[in-house]
Formats: structure tokens, sequence, C-alpha cells
């Protein structure tokens, strides 16, 4: 039995097999755990059994830590996976969703285009939990919001922060911005954007955030009321998609400062 519990670990760098996601790590495991999402099993060291509040049932396999390195096929220092089946990506918000934020006075939603590396759709999502964003909408195009490396980026917060996985992302951006309503402002690095701390943010917006190898699309750039760009030293490389969105963020809770 602890063979067939096992197999979705074995050379983890190739996956789990279709249907199935894996988590690494005690603070991911636990959020999984929180979103009620089916857990199919464990694997985990002594140690972390014993601080770990399991669901009642699961299947759990301990095992040393040089075990599991040996199983994963790398070395392997966090001391705890699990296995989970893949939910239904979702591709629309729900009406009472949709209701709770119209009714509120501030809104932040992070649309992602063409994020190809899971790392950065991960870091991406994890600042934005850390900002107390509402939504993030991911480009169906970009990286996978169940792989390995973009759960293991986010810490978790895949479970946590709401997301929608979208295919025809300008279609989605004109149904929220009249639907809420909500500004649309687009992170570039053209110097005739509006420098970030002179922005006045509203109060409802969607931030739209590209790829720092293409930025944004012509398509989505068109669609935006505002263009805002973090002003960084002359000749300096623009900054990674996450850790940008992490200063947009941050910026745009603050009061516009003055020339």
């Amino acid at each position: 039995m602890d063979a067939d519990i096992l197999e979705p670990y074995r050379d983890l760098r190739r996956g789990p097999g279709p249907g199935r996601f894996v988590v690494e790590g005690a603070l991911a495991v636990e959020r999984l755990i929180a979103s009620g999402l089916e857990l199919e099993s464990l694997v985990c060291t002594p140690s972390q059994r014993a601080r770990l509040e399991l669901p009642t049932g699961a299947a759990v396999v301990e095992l040393s830590r040089a075990k599991i390195a040996e199983l994963v096929g790398f070395e392997f220092h966090r001391g705890v996976l699990a296995c989970a089946r893949r939910p239904p990506l979702r591709r629309a918000l729900e009406p009472r969703e949709l209701d709770r934020l119209r009714g509120s006075e501030r809104a932040r939603i992070v649309v992602a285009e063409g994020l190809a590396d899971p790392r950065n759709l991960g870091a991406l999502i994890r600042n934005a939990a850390a900002f107390g964003v509402d939504l993030v909408i991911a480009d169906a195009r970009g990286a996978d919001l169940y792989a390995r490396l973009t759960i293991r980026a986010s810490v978790g917060n895949v479970f946590r922060v709401p997301t929608l996985v979208c295919e025809e992302l300008p279609a989605m951006i004109d149904a929220l911005a009249g639907a809420l309503p909500a500004a649309v402002v687009a992170a570039t690095p053209a110097p005739e954007a509006t420098a970030l701390g002179q922005f006045e943010a509203p109060a409802r917006l969607l931030l739209l955030v590209g790829n720092e190898g293409a930025g944004l699309s012509s398509q989505l750039l068109a669609r935006a009321e505002h263009r805002v760009r973090i002003p960084v030293a002359p000749g300096s490389d623009s900054l990674n998609v996450a850790a940008a969105t992490a200063v947009l963020l941050h910026g745009l809770t603050r009061t516009p400062q003055t020339c």
C-alpha cells in the first residue's frame, strides 16, 4: 500500500501525474489542509507528523529526511509533502463575490499577463496576500496555478488568495471594470507614465502587470485609464514582476507625494 501512496512523490520533478498536485513544506501543507481541497496523502518525517494537525483518515507515510530525498530525487529539507486532487480552475467570479466587491469601498484586483515562470506567479500571489489583494487573475497562457514551483513560491497562498484563470483577459478586464466599477491601472516602465509616488490611487482598481521581458500587450495597455511606473536608478534593469507588484501594491496604499 505504501508503494502506491508514494508513487506521486517519486522523482518529483517529473510531476505527480494527471489530476494531482504536490505541496512542499509545513506552512504550505497547513494552508492546503485549511483550504478543504481533497487531500490524498502526506509524506513526512516523524517530527513533522507530530506538529501537523492532520485531517481524520489522511493517508500518511513517515520517512527519514534521507529517505524523502531519495524518494523525490533531490535534496529536500522541508520535512513534509502532500498530494491532493486538482480542483477545477475557476474562470469567473460567483455572484456573491461580485456583490461583495461592489459593496466594498476599496478593492484591489491584480491581473497578471503572460507570467510563464511558476516562481514569478507564486511570488506574486504571496505578495498579493501580504497587501490584502481581493483577487488575482492569472493568464491561462501563463504558468500553472497548481504547479509545484508556483505553490512553493507562494508558500501556500495559492490556497488563500481568491484567483481566477482567464483565457480572454481583455474581455475580463472590460467586464470587471464596468461591473464594480473600477479604474484600470497599467504598470509600465514608459517614461511618460506617472511616477508611483505621485499617483493618486482610486479606491477600486484593477492593476495590470506583465512579465519583465515583454511587458503588457497593446490590448491591455489600451484598456488602462492610468499608466504608472516605478522610478528606478538610471541604467538599471527592470524589476522582477513579483517584486514590482509588491512595490506597486505598497505604493497604491499611500498618499501621493507632491513634487
